[in-house]
């Protein structure tokens, strides 16, 4: 599942090295991926049949065809905050290393990702921080203690290309009262909880002070 609902193509600035004869033009499907990740990238106008060396936060080597063109799959880096991060990519075509493009996207950490502020008191607001949701739709947070579920909370809308969302609620929201013990919170875009499907959940446990 690629952040954001991110499926269009994308064309992305390219920076051009003056006094070149011509400049790589790299075309990228999607901006937002998550981390380690397979994403595509296209090139063209560089020297055919030459080798194009990928360097910046992402190394590899692609390889242009009779046209000057190419296509190639590489893996986002590997972000451990939650993100978004903006990576940049550059392209150089070795036979002319005048000719490069440079390319950049943002990465996140994983999809429905959170930075889960659940320590302290269930009732005391902090800052909640989404990333990785598709945009445009609303964000639950479903809490489950003894395998039931006890509440459920919209925590508002994902925006961006990266899907999204800091808002300031409760570290237990939604939920009347509660109890001592191990708790599940499931983060997904349904309203109504379900236990399959789309989503990320974690475990945590609350104690009686």
């Amino acid at each position: 599942m690629r952040p954001g609902g991110v499926g269009a193509l994308v064309v992305i600035a390219v920076l051009t090295v003056p006094g070149a004869a011509r400049a790589g033009d790299v075309t990228t499907v999607g901006r937002c991926f998550s981390s380690a990740q397979p994403l595509t990238v296209s090139g063209s106008s560089f020297t055919a049949n030459t080798r194009v060396a990928i360097a910046g936060d992402v190394t590899g080597t692609a390889q242009a065809d009779a046209n000057g063109a190419f296509s190639t799959t590489i893996t986002a880096p590997t972000v451990t905050e939650l993100g978004p991060r903006t990576v940049t990519m550059i392209m150089v075509d070795e036979s002319n290393p005048a000719n490069t493009a440079t390319v950049r996207v943002r990465v996140v950490r994983e999809p429905y990702g959170s930075n889960l502020p659940l320590a302290g008191k269930p009732t005391e607001m902090t800052t909640w921080r989404f990333a990785g949701f598709t945009t445009g739709r609303p964000i639950y947070g479903h809490f489950l203690h003894g395998g039931r579920l006890r509440g459920s909370y919209r925590f508002g809308v994902a925006r961006g290309v990266c899907g999204t969302l800091r808002v300031r609620a409760p570290r237990i929201p939604g939920v009347d009262n509660v109890a001592a013990g191990r708790w599940t919170l499931k983060l997904d875009q349904r309203k109504r909880f379900r236990r399959s499907g789309p989503g990320a959940s974690t475990t945590f446990r609350i104690s009686r002070g």
